[in-house]
């Protein structure tokens, strides 16, 4: 609380300077203003000045984050979930906990990052190309220095052989404020660095460079400002110790995105370009095969037709040939279907009207077959008495005549 008035003053400075010897001197300065030169903790901390002032490493990549951030972060995620009170197996379920939600938090912002885009706000083509490839929280860092770098102006310095060097300073309200940043154009290497380090030390261009670009008419960010750490396709490659699994999911169709494709064959071209290089009788054939085998796939179209023969491990004389579809009967066609409830009933609870008996009926039972068997041998062995034959012609003539 003593040094309150100062902590604003020493935090600008620590922030702001773009080199080691500005950092000094306006360190120096701060130091004899508050005659605060004496404080042992002030002068420990500059002594070790260049292990966390970022004028000190912000040539080197570190993602934007300062030296104890990222263990600072690490604490801070796991005390969430691990305290000292914890026993050695509850430690360890709490653990995994941490690490499950920290893999789902990672999936989430893969989803994000592959199925949304935001919103653009400017007509920049650069704005719109980056949209596409950083991921997302990149982009909006990215969408600030473009919406910032008009309120900059560009001017030439100085000019050499080998190096172009230009002013870009804030234009505000008609008069010029703040620092003056130094963008370098190496005229050789055709490469472009601002004096601020931002794309060195986070990664993405900064407005003074994105100023630059507007000046010489760059519409598109070449590919050499783009870092693979930034971008949605940071992931895509494959992992050894999964290749067997990828290539087998692969050839059976399982997967058949592009990630997994590009995986397989990524593996099967490194194992023959390490196979190929101990030898240049090797190397040399390889290079020739690799060229042709190159326009070979280029002639083929999307729709995959094409005149390369098939090298699949399967013989053409297993592959299966569409054949006429196997007959069917028409729904409705022949006897009506029963169901299982239907047939039970029929079968257990039917009774024949003439003896009685359950599992029959009157044209099946044997009782009246076996009397309609007596009757009739008893009409076929029994002889006619005289006149009788006679009786039943007559009869029957008769009911043939009547329609009877």
């Amino acid at each position: 609380m003593l040094y309150n008035e100062q902590y604003h003053r020493l935090v600008h400075i620590i922030k702001d300077s773009e080199t080691s010897d500005e950092f000094e001197r306006r360190w120096n300065e701060a130091m004899e203003l508050t005659n605060l030169g004496c404080n042992e903790w002030l002068r420990s901390m500059y002594d070790i000045r260049s292990r966390w002032v970022p004028a000190y490493v912000n040539h080197i990549f570190s993602a934007g984050m300062s030296s104890s951030q990222r263990s600072e972060s690490g604490h801070s995620f796991c005390k969430k979930y691990v305290n000292r009170k914890n026993s050695l197996m509850g430690f360890i379920t709490r653990f995994n906990r941490t690490l499950t939600y920290q893999r789902h938090e990672e999936l989430v912002c893969n989803h994000v990052d592959l199925n949304e885009q935001p919103r653009i706000m400017s007509m920049v083509m650069m704005e719109k190309q980056m949209v596409h490839i950083y991921t997302r929280k990149i982009f909006l860092l990215f969408h600030k220095e473009i919406i910032q770098n008009n309120k900059y102006i560009c001017t030439k310095k100085n000019s050499g052989a080998d190096i172009k060097q230009y002013s870009v300073h804030r234009f505000e309200s008609g008069s010029n404020f703040q620092r003056q940043h130094d963008v370098t154009y190496y005229i050789q290497t055709d490469y472009v660095s601002c004096s601020c380090r931002t794309f060195d030390f986070e990664g993405y261009p900064c407005r003074h460079m994105v100023c630059f670009f507007k000046k010489k008419q760059v519409l598109l960010l070449h590919q050499k400002y783009i870092l693979r750490h930034w971008t949605k396709n940071a992931k895509v490659g494959i992992s050894y110790g999964d290749s067997d699994l990828i290539s087998h999911s692969v050839e059976e169709g399982a997967d058949k995105s592009l990630l997994a494709r590009h995986g397989l064959l990524a593996h099967k071209a490194s194992i023959l370009v390490d196979d190929a290089s101990l030898t240049d009788a090797r190397n040399t054939y390889l290079l020739g095969e690799f060229e042709n085998l190159h326009l070979r796939v280029k002639q083929i179209d999307i729709v995959g037709n094409t005149g390369i023969p098939n090298y699949s491990s399967k013989s053409r004389e297993s592959q299966q040939f569409i054949e006429d579809p196997s007959e069917v009967r028409a729904k409705g066609c022949g006897k009506r279907l029963k169901s299982l409830k239907e047939k039970a009933i029929s079968k257990c609870n039917r009774q024949c009207s003439v003896c009685g008996v359950a599992g029959h009926d009157k044209r099946t039972c044997p009782t009246l077959n076996s009397r309609s068997n007596a009757f009739a041998y008893d009409m076929d062995n029994t002889p006619n008495e005289p006149g009788e034959h006679d009786i039943f012609t007559t009869i029957g003539s008769s009911n043939r005549q009547f329609g009877l």
